[in-house]
């Protein structure tokens, strides 16, 4: 096979020399792997570290031992790596450079030799041990490259050494023990006695005498000595002669004293032996005794420690336990009892391990070896056997308490079952993620093509990048003709700036809520495209939705729904304007007609029988405020004065009367709740709902029954409180008014609220007593339900808001005082614009001794009252034209501070909440009113108000 040309062959004489030289390069570099691998191989086995840096400080070469000793895995964690800072000369001075302060370094740079001796150097993990160094340049052909150390360890030298002098320090101690011991006598550190089992005398040091609170002297009776020994521990102690007689005496004890000059508890510690005579029997007991009252407070103070431990360790969640210096289990917590199901002879000790799982038995004995060898903290995880042979995963830690020398360990277990189970789910999540990730990114990529909603992506500049194929279907423009033009280029020159505006939040990050544009199809005309957008950090996303045809739908809806509500309007209106007019007419026939038929018997003298027409065109009179009463109520437009209402109380004041409303046919029951809430609402009108109720039940039961009214709390969800219009979330006090009626059918319940709609029969009623308490309901806040089944009756339910004064209630349920109803020369201003209301009302003043000034409207009042004539009251109409009556009465006041206000109202919407429109020294009074009725009114706010007095402003004269 030819592999070349032969004019590119070498001639035969080069191709041989070449293949030579190749052979004897190749024999060279076999050679010095050869003697590579050799000297390798005598580092390795050298029990001597050796580590070689070049003049950086890098290290270039390392042995096995080198390794061993610092706590490296491998050559690969140091090679070209600068150790500096192992050498202790670099540690020792932050403020020098770490090559001038290694002597290694400075070898490599300088290529002088060192040594020495009892260096630290300092292992991987941060542990030190003592070295003796040599190091040496390295030269290559007159080149300094590096330099080459090598180190032994002398910990087992130093080792040595330090036993030595201990072994020494030891036997000077002992000496020195034996010479402060005899010192100690006569320094008063310890006593010395001698007791003469057989007399009973004892020989005492003058320590001990004062270690007992007793008298120095040389001999004691002994009887002197124990009274002065606690009761406790006097078998203990006792000196007496009979114990010791029987060599049963306890030589080295330790007893509490009370001092015999102090009084002081005291611990004192004894150490004796017995002298016998040549029959072995005691004779003599000589000894030394010590004061330890501190030691054993600190014994005590130790073991209460250890007790509170132990009372902390059975209260945590964990297994908690301690082992010996040994590695044995000498205590558990309860909570390791109740997971192996053992007791203490099955557990403690080395048996424990008997709860490890077989896998994990190995891994734990070695990590547990190797804390125990080296005190440091023990930290694994593995398997414990439970008591129903089950294992579950734990997670277990030790820490090493090291005293006098030796460790023992505290430990607790932790069960992690949950977190490895979860570890176990996140692993096989991830091992399914990248084939989870292809599939969604196919969906996305099916979505893309198939969805019928315009979907786009854009630079943040508002240039489209991609556009799905629904484009071209909705508006005939391809992805091609769409890429590399601005979002707003198809868009309606009327939607143009709106559409750069929602852009423009794009491109600052925010996503705008759904806006909606038009634009152009391919064909010229124009589509409505809503849209949802959000960016990122370099594209914008948005999603649109041709609406055109629902823009359409909806606008046609909406007139069809406007002509609906206007032809409803207008049925309302009518049905509401007959209902008016016919019971109005009514009241103004029999009004007119009364004061005709006077007028006519006045003109003729006759006067007898006037009293009888009066009467009726005052009963039509109070039947008309009565009406226009619920018509307000319907309206919502009456005037309330909310406040705190006790519904039971209110309840339990109408009973009486309405059981002579009702009739004895039927049977009223009152269920009302001991801890009902107060509510907030006006008293009155509550009253006449109640009372409405009442009636209206009592005639869907003509041949008897039973009326119940129960009161109950109730808290109204927003899930329910949504279905319902102006019904808010929160607490009610409900009163419900049941019956055991006729009921009604679905079609009346649906019209029970309509105004003048009514199921009685013509003359028996208007139409009005459930649309007045629905209105009044509303206007209060509160809510209607009603329930009924034909033959079983009706229930009718109000939900009033709660109130939370609960001082409001006893206040507003105290009558105010009653005073005389005369005038006694006090000054009134009356403000009204209906000239026959102000003659009659000024008139009645008059009559009643009030000296009276008026006013037809604001202009006119305003002089008045910033002039320096007295006015104690100011009475003045609401609905005024021009300035109204709240607003005449404010700027009286800033002339006369505290002025009391009387409003007349025949209606206005201000002046629908009493508790809002009134300020304090202002009270209002509803039109139509009896004069009696004012009367009372005045008196009332003139007994309760300091006169105003005047006190016109600067100017205003």
């Amino acid at each position: 096979m030819n592999f070349a040309r032969p004019t590119d062959l070498w001639p035969v004489s080069e191709t041989t020399q070449r293949v030579r030289d190749a052979q004897a390069l190749a024999a060279k570099e076999a050679a010095l792997r050869n003697e590579q691998a050799f000297t390798r191989l005598l580092l390795d086995s050298s029990s001597e570290g050796f580590y070689a840096v070049d003049r950086n400080g890098a290290t270039t070469l390392c042995n096995a031992a080198f390794l061993n000793f610092l706590g490296y895995g491998s050559a690969d964690e140091v090679m070209g790596r600068r150790l500096h800072p192992n050498i202790p000369q670099a540690q020792a001075d932050d403020t020098r450079d770490l090559a001038l302060a290694c002597p290694i370094q400075q070898a490599a740079l300088t290529g002088q030799s060192a040594y020495a001796t009892g260096v630290v150097f300092y292992r991987k993990n941060g542990t030190s041990f003592p070295v003796d160094y040599r190091v040496e340049p390295i030269w290559r052909m007159g080149i300094l490259e590096g330099a080459i150390c090598t180190f032994r360890d002398t910990s087992e030298r130093l080792l040595g050494e330090q036993i030595k002098q201990a072994r020494e320090k030891a036997e000077s101690d002992l000496r020195e023990m034996h010479d402060q011991l005899r010192l100690a006598e006569a320094a008063g550190g310890i006593g010395t006695f001698l007791l003469d089992i057989r007399t009973g005398t004892v020989v005492a040091s003058a320590e001990f005498c004062r270690l007992f609170g007793l008298p120095v002297s040389r001999t004691l009776p002994a009887g002197m000595v124990e009274p002065l020994l606690d009761k406790d521990t006097a078998g203990l102690a006792s000196p007496d002669a009979s114990r010791p007689q029987d060599g049963e005496a306890l030589l080295n004890v330790e007893y509490r004293i009370k001092k015999a000059d102090t009084g002081e508890i005291r611990w004192i510690s004894r150490r004796a032996e017995l002298v016998r005579d040549e029959r072995n029997q005691p004779v003599w007991m000589r000894g030394v005794v010590q004061d330890v009252t501190e030691r054993k407070l600190a014994e005590a103070t130790l073991q209460e420690s250890e007790s509170r431990f132990r009372v902390l360790a059975q209260a945590v969640p964990n297994q908690v336990w301690s082992a010996t210096p040994e590695g044995k289990l000498d205590w558990v917590n309860q909570k390791v009892f109740d997971y192996s199901g053992l007791d203490e002879e099955k557990l403690l000790g080395d048996d424990w391990a008997q709860l490890v799982h077989p896998a994990d038995l190995p891994r734990v004995n070695a990590e547990w070896l190797h804390s125990l060898q080296h005190k440091t903290r023990y930290e694994t995880e593995f398997r414990l056997r439970r008591h129903d042979g089950s294992y579950r995963w734990h997670l277990v830690r030790a820490l090493p308490n090291v005293l006098e020398g030796a460790a023992r360990w505290l430990g607790s277990n932790t069960d992690i079952q949950e977190q490895k189970a979860a570890q176990a789910d996140l692993a096989q999540l991830n091992a399914t993620l990248e084939e989870r990730v292809e599939q969604r990114t196919r969906d996305r990529d099916r979505m893309w093509r198939l969805s019928t909603d315009l979907i786009l992506a854009a630079g943040l500049d508002g240039i489209i990048s991609s556009a799905n194929p629904a484009w071209e279907q909705l508006l005939g423009w391809t992805e091609g003709e769409l890429i590399g033009k601005p979002l707003a280029h198809l868009v309606h020159d009327d939607d143009r700036l709106d559409t750069a505006a929602e852009i423009q939040k794009l491109r600052l990050g925010r996503s705008p809520e759904r806006f909606e544009n038009r634009y152009r199809h391919k064909d010229g005309s124009y589509r409505t495209i809503a849209w949802i957008a959000v960016p990122d950090s370099e594209r914008i996303h948005a999603v649109g939705r041709d609406i055109s045809i629902e823009r359409e739908s909806a606008q046609a809806l909406k007139e069809t729904e406007e002509r609906l509500r206007q032809s409803q309007k207008m049925e309302a209106i009518g049905q509401l304007t007959g209902g008016i007019a016919h019971d109005f007419n009514n009241l103004l026939q029999g009004i007119s007609g009364s004061i005709e038929v006077v007028r006519g018997r006045l003109a003729s003298g006759r006067t007898e029988d006037i009293d009888h027409f009066m009467d009726s065109a005052t009963h039509s009179t109070r039947r008309a405020a009565a009406l226009i009463h619920r018509l307000l109520a319907f309206a919502r437009r009456q005037s309330l004065e909310s406040k705190a209402v006790d519904i039971n109380r209110l309840v339990g004041s109408m009973e009486e009367l309405m059981r002579r409303t009702l009739g004895e046919h039927i049977e009223l029951v009152v269920a009302a709740d001991e801890g009902l809430w107060l509510a907030r609402s006006d008293d009155n009108q509550l009253e006449s709902a109640v009372l409405n109720l009442a009636v209206n039940a009592r005639d869907a039961m003509p041949r008897g029954g039973t009326l119940t009214i129960r009161t109950a709390n109730a808290t109204l969800e927003p899930g329910y409180t949504r279905l319902h219009e102006g019904l808010q979330p929160g607490r009610y006090a409900v009163i419900s008014v049941s019956d055991t009626g006729t009921g009604m059918t679905p079609d009346v319940l649906a019209r029970v609220f309509e105004p003048f709609f009514t199921t009685k029969p013509i003359g028996q009623g208007t139409g009005l007593g459930l649309s007045m308490i629905y209105g009044f309901a509303k206007q209060s806040g509160g809510h209607v339900r009603i329930h009924s089944q034909i033959g079983q009756g009706t229930e009718v339910s109000l939900y009033v808001p709660c109130h939370s004064d609960a001082a409001a209630v006893q206040a507003s349920s105290e009558a105010p005082p009653a005073g005389r109803l005369q005038g006694e020369g006090e000054t009134l201003l009356v403000v009204e614009d209906d000239p026959a209301v102000r003659m009659i009302v000024l008139d009645e003043l008059n009559e009643l001794g009030y000296t009276t000034l008026e006013a037809m409207d604001g202009p006119t009042a305003l002089p008045i009252l910033q002039s320096s004539q007295k006015i104690d009251l100011l009475i003045s109409d609401v609905g005024l034209p021009g300035l109204n009556g709240r607003q005449i009465a404010e700027i009286g006041r800033q002339h006369r501070p505290g002025l009391p206000v009387l409003f007349m109202t025949g209606y206005a919407q201000s002046a629908a909440a009493r508790s809002e429109f009134l300020a304090p020294g202002m009270e209002m009074i509803s039109k139509p009113f009896s004069m009696d009725e004012m009367a009372a009114k005045i008196r009332d706010m003139l007994s309760s108000n300091a006169p105003a007095g005047a006190v016109p402003a600067p100017g205003n004269t």
